[in-house]
């Protein structure tokens, strides 16, 4: 079976440190573990399911941009697959417009 790398990009391991940050506000030690949880479920599911995300269509970018859900916050990431790697892009609470946040940055 064809396992894939998992590169989290800079601006995903900004939306992780903000969810740490938000989390904390109430509970510190909850906020450490579950970044790790949800890094761990990002790293164990895309990397033997790369396409197990479905396609998000209204954003209407160049690349096939996919999202994966964890809790209440989503993960946006492309899969390379000539080089067998998924790129985490961005992650945001499930509740944010992502296309305007995605478009201003």
């Amino acid at each position: 079976m064809k396992r894939y790398q998992i590169i989290i990009m800079p601006s995903a391991r900004e939306g992780l440190l903000v969810i740490g940050e938000y989390i904390a506000l109430d509970n510190p030690t909850r906020a450490i573990t579950f970044v790790d949880e949800m890094t761990t479920s990002l790293n164990k599911t895309l990397s033997i399911f790369p396409y197990s995300g479905k396609i998000v269509e209204e954003l209407d970018l160049i690349d096939e941009i996919r999202i994966w859900s964890y809790d209440h916050y989503n993960s946006y990431y492309r899969v390379l697959d000539d080089k067998q790697i998924v790129e985490i892009l961005f992650v945001f609470n499930a509740s944010r417009d992502v296309s305007s946040l995605i478009t201003s940055l």
